[in-house]
């Protein structure tokens, strides 16, 4: 009962967390390039999960896909979700307003906003990316369809205990998915995954094995970079949210309590500072 309490407190803090090394820098969004809906900030994207929709008043897929985009917005604006419209034909007010206007859209949108390294669009629009709430882009394309099934499962993941194998494509392990995530023990499952590979690393292995072996590395690479990973959001969050980085350091020292001993000597403080905090207001959307 206390460990699903705990999974539970994960849960809810990381609603708000953010990995200070992944963050995306968003430009585009100043007064100059404002064209229509809400104004948003860099602010409002952090923790968020952002559709950028690139288009451009001349080009004639871009207008059709217009309405589709306002769905998407009226689908998901209730969550933590911004689509934001970015023009890259040049700056035309009067045509961009008219298509706003014939469209009824109510998303923010900007002229050449997004994040400062997009993804190549090849020279082409339209074109649109998600960038996930840690600020990473989950998918590019300019499929409406698959950005919508990129927006649903990034949504997912916010408020979900962190996973330790992401980005691995799980074929061997699959049923070992739901145990892979922060705050819960994976001690076994490391040394299953070591013994993994040294059995089906051998020269007489099946091509079956050696996928198995495969798989089981890059698994083992994932809660390496995972573990980092934390550890990082960890200390960053030591000064900006005590009680964040507190769940963190307790749901770390359940999976990985070997490599613990530091946090645990800090958890007094920690505990201390998260009692004390104050969080600031939430930014209004």
């Amino acid at each position: 009962m206390k460990r699903k309490s705990a999974i539970l407190s994960l849960a809810a803090a990381v609603c708000a967390v953010q990995l200070a090394s992944g963050a995306a820098t968003w430009v585009g969004l100043d007064e100059t390039a404002y064209y229509s809906g809400p104004k948003v900030t860099p602010d409002d994207l952090a923790g968020k999960v952002v559709l950028v929709d690139c288009w451009g008043y001349m080009c004639a897929p871009c207008r059709a896909l217009l309405p589709k985009m306002e769905e998407m917005w009226k689908k998901y604006n209730k969550k933590d979700f911004i689509l934001l419209g970015s023009h890259c034909q040049g700056h035309h007010p009067q045509e961009v307003a008219e298509l706003v206007s014939k469209n009824k859209l109510t998303y923010p949108v900007y002229e050449q906003a997004g994040i400062a390294d997009p993804p190549s669009n090849g020279g082409f629009i339209p074109f649109m990316y998600v960038v996930d709430h840690k600020g990473k882009v989950v998918y590019s394309g300019r499929n409406g369809n698959d950005a919508a099934k990129a927006i649903e499962k990034a949504l997912k993941k916010i408020g979900a205990p962190p996973s330790l194998c992401e980005d691995v494509e799980l074929k061997k392990y699959k049923l070992l998915e739901s145990q892979l995530v922060l705050g819960k023990p994976v001690k076994q499952i490391i040394a299953r995954l070591s013994d993994d590979i040294k059995r089906c690393s051998i020269p007489s292995a099946t091509a079956s094995m050696r996928e198995q072996a495969e798989e089981a590395q890059q698994l083992l690479d994932a809660i390496e970079a995972a573990k980092a990973s934390v550890k990082e959001e960890i200390e960053a969050k030591k000064a900006a949210n005590p009680v964040e980085a507190l769940t963190l350091v307790r749901a770390f020292l359940v999976s990985f309590p070997e490599e613990s001993a530091d946090y645990r000597a800090e958890l007094p403080e920690l505990t201390e500072r998260a009692r004390t905090f104050k969080a600031p207001p939430a930014v209004a959307k």
